[in-house]
């Protein structure tokens, strides 16, 4: 009977966790309208921040004076880590020391996590599982490459990679990571760590597919029936390249890979899409069943310029290509996140943004332009950039989050309803957005130094481009945040003047005016040298 109490007692609780819009309620992904939304205590949240580099959330005593500075340069998302060597240094024992010490400092400063687990795989090596894993090779073989050492750029990458095939190693993972995410519940009361990243940036380097025992197994059973499901099911809207690597085939629903996708790289990397799906999609549940925090995984990008092939980028990562592989292997992650270090950005947004995939950026360049491209462009729910500890003082980025971070409401709502844009435009250039009845031409950076006399225009030199947002924010009205442009209104059959331009802040989304902008000013809205938040009002008249 006690038992019984118990377990009733533990589901209650869990339901109360889960529903309603107690203080305790699980942070989760939610559509909202056009936007697929991160919700944290029941309303948007906008995780602006960035990930510290692999090492150093693995000492207290080294993160301790960055805590500060970066709360003081507005980083109110951290993207920390959790490694497997340090968790269970020993089999069975575990030690949550550094863990324990990322939450307690972010949630001094009112900043949220999002915890890594360097479990056994981080790009495309196993160095983070823990040595009495990397000894044991009887029970946890290696995967086998034909060249020893691969070239990444100009860096030899010749680190151990432990075989995905292998049912003791993702066993033991997940058990260390359930043990993780059970400790996070424990001690995590406030809902600090708001989501979890399994691994990272998974796949093989050297070769397009382990050749191993296990491996070459693994190749010569059937397609698992989930699979050819899946693309039964979405054969409409597959990405291209999948389909025609199936068509090829015959599109075959019964058979072993070879038969099924054929035997080149671009089938090995199909097969070694659904092998790291499944051993994450393993993990995350095991972690998930002690503590549901929102998951997902990242990508190594490829095919890029330089890495054209499988195993010149890893292969079997979450890349563009292999969504659909990885949508089908691993149902219980939220979304497959881009980790962007080429010059298209804008490119692998719209590769990676679908109904059923949310843009979260986990790392990047530190580039406030590209920032309000995300958010603006593509409805992200997180921009991080990589090594954020290394950013400058007073960093662009660090004065954009501080004015963002005033309005999330503000910018979720509008992205639900599709009243937002975002850009990142060069001097030469001239775009055009259509918003709220009117096209709003944006022209890049111009010089404006000592035009209509000191002090009117911008005293800095043009940067290399403007960026910012436009926000429908009312019948002809529009809230802008921006730097370094110029903007135009038209509509059709219409003369359309300023009416009212009011510059001002947010406060806790709560509009602050400041200066009403008339004369000279208005030519120059929007300085070279930092970012202008400004309310325009807008006035319509009869004529062409």
């Amino acid at each position: 009977m006690k038992l019984a109490v118990w377990m009733a007692g533990a589901a209650l609780s869990a339901m109360l966790l889960v529903g309603g819009s107690s203080a305790a309620e699980l942070p989760e992904l939610r559509r909202n309208g056009q936007a697929v939304q991160l919700m944290v205590d029941g309303a948007p949240y906008l995780a602006l921040g960035g990930e510290l580099h692999n090492s150093s959330p693995s000492s207290p005593a080294y993160m301790a004076p960055i805590w500060d500075r970066l709360a003081r340069n507005n980083v109110r998302t951290v993207i920390g880590a959790a490694s497997w060597e340090l968790v269970e240094p020993e089999e069975g024992r575990f030690d949550f020391t550094a863990v324990d010490d990322q939450i307690r400092q972010a949630r001094q400063r009112g900043m949220r996590l999002v915890m890594i687990w360097f479990g056994a795989y981080k790009n495309a090596e196993s160095t983070y599982a823990p040595s009495w894993v990397r000894r044991d090779e009887q029970r946890y073989p290696r995967a086998t490459r034909n060249s020893a050492t691969t070239l990444v750029g100009r860096f030899p990458l010749n680190g151990p990679i432990l075989s995905v095939f292998n049912d003791r190693l993702v066993e033991a993972d997940s058990r260390a990571f359930a043990a993780l995410m059970r400790h996070i519940k424990q001690v995590d009361k406030a809902g600090t760590v708001i989501m979890v990243q399994v691994e990272n940036e998974v796949g093989l380097l050297g070769e397009s597919r382990d050749r191993s025992p296990l491996a070459d197994a693994a190749w010569a059973r059937p397609v698992p029936p989930e699979l050819i499901a899946y693309l039964r099911e979405h054969r409409t809207i597959l990405r291209p390249w999948l389909l025609e690597l199936w068509k090829r085939q015959g599109f075959r629903e019964q058979g072993s890979w070879a038969e099924v996708f054929g035997e080149d790289r671009a089938a090995e990397e199909v097969f070694m899409a659904w092998g790291f799906g499944r051993y994450v999609e393993r993990v995350a549940k095991a972690g998930g069943a002690e503590h549901p925090l929102p998951m997902y995984a990242n990508a190594w990008l490829g095919p890029k310029p330089g890495a054209e092939q499988p195993g010149q980028y890893p292969s079997g990562g979450p890349v563009a290509r292999m969504m659909d592989v990885w949508k089908a292997a691993a149902p219980s992650l939220v979304l497959l996140a881009p980790d962007i270090y080429i010059d298209d950005f804008t490119g692998v947004l719209t590769d990676y943004k679908r109904g059923d995939n949310p843009i979260f950026i986990p790392e990047a360049k530190i580039d406030a332009g590209n920032l309000f491209v995300a958010l603006g462009q593509f409805d992200a729910i997180g921009f991080n950039p990589f090594g954020i500890e290394d950013g400058a003082e007073g960093h662009d980025l660090f004065k954009a989050y501080g004015v963002l971070n005033e309005m999330t409401g503000l910018i979720a709502s509008a992205q639900a309803e599709g009243r937002i844009r975002g850009f990142k435009i060069t001097a030469r250039e001239v775009r055009r957005e259509t918003l709220g009845g009117y096209t709003v031409s944006i022209s890049g950076p111009i010089d404006t130094r000592g035009l209509f006399g000191a002090g009117t225009g911008s005293a800095a030199a043009p940067p290399e481009a403007g960026y910012g947002l436009i926000i429908h924010s009312g019948p002809d009205e529009f809230t802008v945040v921006a730097r370094g442009v110029s903007l135009n209104f038209s509509a059709p059959n219409a003369k359309v003047e300023l009416d009212a331009v009011h510059e001002g802040v947010f406060k806790n989304g709560q509009w602050i005016e400041g200066r009403t902008f008339n004369g000279d000013e208005r030519h120059f809205l929007f300085p070279n040298d930092s970012l202008r938040t400004l309310r325009i009002r807008l006035l319509r008249r009869p004529g062409a």
